[in-house]
Formats: structure tokens, C-alpha cells, sequence
């Protein structure tokens, strides 16, 4: 429930406050406003099918409301195409039609501009209040962790990461992330005192979009316990807080990350884990359940590794808030390659998607945190030239701005019905996607 509010909170806030850029730039012009509404009051994509609000109140010239569709919200902006019954009136003063070119531009890019300042200044208050905890690529000291792909690529368990395509990278998580993105051809790493260099493959990054592993490339950090759920596969077995593990079955394993790789292995089975308790090795056999579980909680990271912070005054926060909003976009920018892949295709998600990133606890570092991630998505998908969508708009309005000729209202609205579907079949797709991974698959 507390997943579902944090979404539901973050798409009301993202969608009242986008369609507010389009409202107070119109407003500003002294266009009309007839609705103000967070989500549809119709069935999208079809206005005149199921029309009710479950809030509304008119004040001034503008109804404002709650719809009951939740897939988006709108303005009613008077006059944005003219009237079919009366296709040659001159469009009143108030009518987006009858505003200047450039003031219609502005209009109509208002709900991104919006949309992007808001990243940037959720990030910036967000740097200035946390800081930014980052680990630096050296400081990772027991290597790297591989999963099956990245074993196959030619990564070793205990690699440390030197360089990418021959750039050092001081932040481990950027490094790991320029091998997908950026297609790196050559990573070198530490292999027990040796520069070794990894040639990459060039279909690596549509394997890793592919792929079910739990994590492709994380730094290793030993098993120790943190907690052990009462009732469970390893508190019937004997595991204690505090135990370190460091063998199954026999076989020597060192860190967290290899139980993980090798514990689903034995899925229903009793293996046997050699512990390390108080100082003392000892054994205890665990009967894990059908998923491969345990039931235990290992301690984090930070207690082997050591995490840089870096704090930033108030001022210093908003350049650093900055950068990181164009850093987070040109990542998503570069990830949307993917999309033109059956792989990529496969793994677009619609709402619930969205929704499952949220934490189940009130965290709310990790709700600004997606929220600002978010705003940015919803800037960048709103400036696609699809018609419906405002980069569709934005297109009608800089052809008649290079070329001094107004798209017909004809051209318009064909154009306005082909984008609508476009956009609900994206709609549908997504969704879909969704209801078959968490439903049927």
C-alpha cells in the first residue's frame, strides 16, 4: 500500500504541475482556460465516451477537476483548432489560435520546461540536504562480482575495474554503467596484480537488456548476517546474526554475491554452509525453500567498503543539481536505443512497472529521488513529435513559424488522429507488457 501511495503521489504531483506549466504560460498570453483537470474525465482516447469527474469546481473561466481515468491530465486551452461548424471565424482575442506564433510556442512547451526545472530542483535540494554518497572505483577492494553474462564476456570474480575504453572513471557505479551505455569496446582490469584487458562484444548491452540476472556487475563484499527471520529456512537451520559464511557444500565461497549466484542452484534442497562464528569455522545444514531462500538479511556494503560523500551548500547545490539532471537524461536518452530491439521491446513496462520502482517503506530520499528521475522521462516523451503529444504541437508551430504558413486545421486534425493512436498503442503495449509479466508470465 505505502508503494502504491508513493507512486500514486509522485504521478499526481508530476501531472498537476506539467499541465500548470501550460496553464500559467496561457494565462500570462491572457488565453482562456475552460478545464483544469489531474487525470481524464473520459475514457482517453475517446472525449466523448464516459464523461464524469469525481471533483469539480468552477472559479472564474476555468472548471478545475479530478477525473476518474488516471493516465494523465489536461488543459482546455480555448480555441487551440477552430470550430468545424465555422472553420473561416476569426478566432476571438482570447483563443490560443488567435496568439502570436512564438507566444503559442511557449505555450505549448510549458508543461516541459516545468517538468525540467522541476528535476533540477528537486536534485539540487536533494544534494543539498543529503550530500551524494558515491564509492569510487579503487575503492572497491575485493573486486568485482560477475553474473552469467558478465562471466561469459570474459569478467572474473575479484576483477577490479582500472579503466573503460581507456578512460579512468572514479565512480563505480558510472563505470559499470558507460560498459552498457556507452557500447564500451575494451574495459582493462586488476586480475590478482595483472592488467588484463576484455575485449567487448558489440551485442554485450542487448544481452544485458535480456537478461533475468539479479545484477550484472556489482562490487564484492563478504556474507556476514545482519538478521535472521524467526521460523525460516536458515533460523530452523542454526544461522545466527553475525555468522559469516564461507563455504557450501564443500566449496569455497567468499562472498555474498557468489551464495547468491549459487543458492538457486539447490532450490527444496539441505546443503551444508561452513560458518565462521564468534572465530570459530563450524558447519550448519540449511534446508532452503522452493525458491532457493534462506530467509536472511546480510549486512550492507558500507560496513567493508568505504563510500565517498560529497556535501554542497546551498548555492553550490544548484550547479551540481544541474549537471546531475542533464547527467540522468542523457543516460535515459541513451538507454531508449533499446526500445528498437525485440529485447528492449519486450521489457518496456506501463504503470505497474513505474509503480514497482517505488520503495515499500517511507523513504522519501528514494521518492524525490524518482520523482525527479520521472519528471524528466515525462519532459523528454512529451517533446517526441507525435501529434497529441506537445512535441507534436510544438512541430505545427515551428513549421508555421519557418515557413510563415499555418497548418490547416484539416491536416491538423488527421494528424491529431493518427498520434492518438500512436500514443494509445504505446499505451496498450506497455500495459500490456505488464499485465503478461506479472499475471501470466
Amino acid at each position: 500500500m505505502v508503494k502504491f501511495t508513493l507512486f500514486f503521489l509522485s504521478l499526481s504531483l508530476l501531472i498537476v504541475l506539467h499541465e500548470f506549466g501550460h496553464y500559467i504560460t496561457a494565462r500570462w498570453f491572457k488565453a482562456r482556460v475552460d478545464k483544469f483537470y489531474l487525470f481524464f474525465d473520459f475514457l482517453f482516447p475517446f472525449s466523448n465516451l464516459l464523461k464524469f469527474s469525481i471533483f469539480k469546481k468552477k472559479i472564474g473561466q476555468t472548471e478545475y477537476g479530478i477525473g476518474w481515468f488516471p493516465f494523465g491530465g489536461f488543459v482546455d486551452i480555448a480555441g487551440m483548432m477552430a470550430d468545424p461548424d465555422k472553420p473561416n471565424e476569426a478566432p476571438a482575442p482570447d483563443e490560443f489560435r488567435g496568439k502570436k506564433p512564438w507566444q503559442r510556442l511557449i505555450i505549448l512547451a510549458g508543461g516541459v520546461t516545468v517538468n525540467a526545472l522541476l528535476a533540477v530542483v528537486i536534485y539540487s535540494m536533494m544534494l543539498w540536504s543529503y550530500g551524494q554518497e558515491y564509492l569510487p572505483t579503487q575503492n572497491a577492494k575485493y573486486g568485482i562480482a560477475c553474473d552469467s553474462l558478465a562471466l561469459a564476456a570474459g569478467f572474473q570474480d575479484g576483477d577490479k575495474i582500472v579503466s573503460v575504453d581507456g578512460q579512468q572513471i572514479p565512480n563505480f557505479q558510472d563505470a559499470v554503467l558507460s560498459i552498457i551505455l556507452d557500447k564500451a569496446k575494451t574495459v582493462e582490469v586488476d586480475r590478482n596484480g595483472q592488467h588484463v584487458t576484455i575485449d567487448i562484444a558489440d551485442d554485450f548491452d542487448t544481452k544485458v537488456i535480456d537478461r533475468e540476472a539479479a545484477f550484472l556487475i556489482t562490487p564484492q563484499i563478504p556474507f556476514v548476517l545482519d538478521s535472521v527471520v524467526p521460523g525460516m529456512p536458515g533460523a530452523k537451520g542454526g544461522l545466527k546474526k553475525g555468522d559469516s559464511l564461507i563455504s557450501l557444500n564443500g566449496d569455497t565461497l567468499g562472498y555474498f554475491q557468489q551464495f547468491l549466484r549459487e543458492l538457486p542452484k539447490h532450490k527444496g534442497k539441505t546443503i551444508a554452509l561452513g560458518i565462521v562464528r564468534n572465530g570459530a569455522p563450524q558447519t550448519v545444514n540449511v534446508t532452503l525453500d522452493e525458491n532457493g531462500k534462506m530467509q536472511v538479511l546480510q549486512k550492507g556494503a558500507e560496513n567493508y567498503l568505504t563510500f565517498d560523500r560529497r556535501e554542497y551548500g546551498f548555492f553550490a547545490a544548484w550547479g551540481a543539481g544541474f549537471d546531475l539532471s542533464v547527467k540522468k537524461m542523457v543516460g535515459y536518452v541513451k538507454q531508449l536505443r533499446f526500445l528498437f530491439t525485440k529485447e528492449g521491446a519486450s521489457k518496456m513496462g506501463g504503470f505497474a512497472s513505474i509503480g514497482s520502482l517505488f520503495p515499500s517503506t517511507w523513504d522519501w530520499e528514494a521518492f524525490w529521488s524518482l520523482t525527479a528521475y520521472l519528471s524528466l522521462i515525462l519532459a523528454f516523451m512529451n517533446l517526441l513529435p507525435i501529434p497529441v503529444l506537445d512535441g507534436g504541437y510544438i512541430l505545427f508551430v515551428l513549421w508555421e513559424m519557418i515557413t510563415g504558413k499555418k497548418v490547416s486545421d484539416k491536416v491538423m486534425a488527421t494528424a491529431l488522429n493518427i498520434g492518438m493512436y500512436i500514443v494509445l498503442g504505446l499505451l496498450v503495449f506497455a500495459n500490456g507488457n505488464d499485465i503478461y509479466r506479472f499475471l501470466i508470465k
